[in-house]
């Protein structure tokens, strides 16, 4: 029997598909600003537990830029008490033929300014804050468990089909659904990509000594080995290894595991239980050739995807948010379309430079630092060393990895989101 009372076409001025972290971002940044949009979520409602319960069991260490990009979001607060500070980067290069120690260089962000490099959260924690901020804003409509079926091209917009049996149209839809973007292939965006003989094997860890807010990353042949400060005597762990191995590694018990990761460790934070759910995820980089189409955006790991090198990832993609978030806004009090195609080609060149340098940096340092090369471990060494023993150089690396190449937009600046 046919449905003679089909559903009501939703209508709405910016449709996002992808309830990511940066997708919720952006959502969240356009319906503080009184924006009518629609958040297309595949995942399910939030678990009651972010630690136990959660899908997603890594972390994200958050520059202040990002920072003050949720907190004009007004989704910061909700991050607060899981959030803990990064004040050291501490890098460490194992030794090597005649090398008997290791040595290891500091980035202390104290040598810049007087706060912290930025604060560590659980992707639980962060999905959480952001999910109760879109239930707060009445211009949102956040659709969970609930995937794109197709898209149809109008002149006024993209129609979408939604697996709820609902359809959506608005002046401009929005691809946030990861690396292998349905929305990006519907809409015929091509887009170049290369996969990694690794992949990153990510936990939490509780341990008997304090980690004291050090960021440490050993670089192994397979690949680096970070361990990121959490809350309390906890920290997250992302164990880059190659992908063989790593799929030996998750398939051992807790025991097993639990003793593999005391060998990679080797006693820096004391008795060391893991806990929560253990993860796997291969690694692989991505470029689009355009981050954008007629009434078509792409932002975050549907538009480009890095290697887990220096906290790049989701801080690289939330500075997309800010800037198309900041054109949508400023096009949306003059009362004209979203999705006008200049606007759509500004928010194109203004992000390309920023993450093609990126991608070809953490490329570089992935491959550079992930080999088992005698040469290349002595340039590292050297390298480390002129770092360790140079402080202007020091100073610029720091800042560098802090702000974009073209500038800080002004959502990331501190600037509040006005309707």
């Amino acid at each position: 029997m046919t449905n003679q009372n089909p559903l009501p076409m939703l209508t709405n001025q910016v449709q996002i598909i992808g309830g990511g972290l940066a997708g919720l971002s952006l959502c969240a940044a356009l319906g503080t600003a009184g924006i009518k949009t629609l958040l297309i979520d595949l995942e399910p409602p939030l678990p009651e537990n972010p630690y136990q319960d959660a899908k997603d069991n890594r972390t994200t260490a958050l520059i202040q830029n990002s920072i003050n990009l949720l907190n004009a979001c007004g989704t910061w607060v909700g991050c607060e008490e899981y959030a803990t500070a990064l004040t050291v980067m501490r890098i460490v290069n194992l030794p090597r033929g005649k090398q008997k120690y290791p040595s290891s260089t500091n980035f202390d962000s104290r040598e810049i300014n007087d706060s912290a490099f930025g604060f560590n959260v659980p992707n639980a924690v962060l999905r959480r804050a952001l999910c109760n901020r879109l239930n707060e804003l009445p211009s949102v409509t956040h659709l969970t468990s609930t995937k794109m079926e197709t898209l149809e091209a109008r002149e006024n917009g993209y129609i979408l089909n939604l697996s709820n049996g609902q359809k959506s149209i608005a002046e401009l839809t929005v691809g946030a659904d990861g690396k292998n973007s349905p929305s990006r292939k519907a809409v015929g965006i091509k887009s170049m990509s290369w996969p990694y003989p690794q992949t990153a094997i990510t936990c939490y860890i509780e341990h008997s000594k304090p980690h004291q807010n050090v960021s440490t990353e050993t670089h192994y042949p397979a690949g680096p080995f970070t361990l990121v400060p959490m809350m309390g005597k906890r920290s997250s762990i992302v164990w880059v290894e190659e992908t063989s191995l790593a799929k030996k590694l998750l398939g051992l018990d807790e025991e097993g595991f639990t003793k593999a990761l005391k060998e990679k460790i080797k006693g820096r934070l004391g008795t060391v239980k893991l806990f929560g759910k253990r993860g796997g995820f291969p690694i692989s980089a991505m470029l689009s050739n355009s981050f954008h189409d007629q009434r078509f955006a792409l932002i975050a790991e549907a538009a480009h995807a890095l290697p887990p090198i220096a906290a790049q990832g989701l801080n690289l993609s939330l500075r997309d948010v800010a800037v198309l978030a900041e054109l949508l806004i400023d096009q949306n009090n003059k009362g004209n379309d979203l999705g006008d195609i200049q606007l759509l080609e500004e928010y194109d060149r203004a992000r390309r430079f920023d993450v093609f340098t990126r991608l070809a940096a953490a490329d570089g340092l992935n491959r550079f630092a992930s080999n088992d090369s005698a040469i290349l471990h002595k340039v590292r060494d050297l390298g480390l060393s002129a770092v360790r023993n140079f402080a202007p150089l020091r100073h610029f690396m720091m800042k560098s990895g802090m702000t974009s190449p073209l500038g800080t937009p002004s959502l990331m600046t501190g600037k509040e989101i006005k309707k």
